[in-house]
């Protein structure tokens, strides 16, 4: 499965690669989680579509870096509640 971390002006983003289209404008990502640090929030969705245009920088992640990466937020945002 193709896991990405795209980086936004909303956030760091992860999920598995559902669709991306050269003709489609946008990446629809499944099992998707949004690290906003603006916020201090993680957001879960089970599909989000995201506009190409919105994308600064991408990476693909095997399943076990996608994994450590998302363990790696919670532990920062919740470790204090």
């Amino acid at each position: 499965m193709n896991h990405l971390l795209l980086v936004t002006a909303a956030g760091y983003i992860i999920g598995h690669q559902l669709a991306d289209n050269e003709k489609n404008q946008s990446i629809t990502l499944g099992d998707v989680h949004i690290n906003n640090t603006a916020q201090r929030l993680i957001d879960h969705f089970e599909s989000l579509e995201i506009a190409k245009e919105h994308i600064i920088g991408y990476k693909t992640l095997s399943t076990d870096d996608t994994q450590n990466l998302i363990a790696r937020w919670q532990a920062d945002y919740f470790t204090t509640s």
